[in-house]
């Protein structure tokens, strides 16, 4: 009888491991995300501002929450959030200066880049 229990237990170990391995495994395949930014530095009658768009789509097609960010370097940050595909523009400088750009998914980390 204890040969049965101790068979029993290595069985069911083994079982919950896999399940957890096939667990794991689905949830990493489904972390494609199709992202694709897009980042400028523009110019207008006030100077010249920075402009991001990106769009972000999970691999079902349904649209991200994205939070988008612009900045000409000394001036402020702007901050658009949308589903799918966000974009905004920084305030205008009245000098030339590196255009930042920025977007964040959910609540996930920021990224950052400098496009002019």
């Amino acid at each position: 009888m204890k040969k049965i229990l101790k068979n029993g237990k290595k069985a069911v170990a083994g079982l919950v491991l896999t399940m957890m391995a096939v667990c794991m495994i689905s949830s990493v395949a489904q972390g494609a995300n199709n992202i694709k930014r897009f980042g400028s530095r523009e110019r207008d009658s006030n100077g010249y501002y920075s402009y991001t768009k990106v769009t972000g789509y999970d691999d079902n097609g349904f649209g991200l929450n994205l939070k988008v960010g612009a900045q000409i370097v000394g001036g402020e940050w702007s901050y658009w959030e949308d589903r799918g595909m966000a974009d905004t523009r920084s305030k205008s400088v009245s000098f030339f200066a590196d255009a930042k750009h920025s977007y964040r998914i959910g609540g996930g980390s920021k990224v950052t880049w400098t496009k002019n």
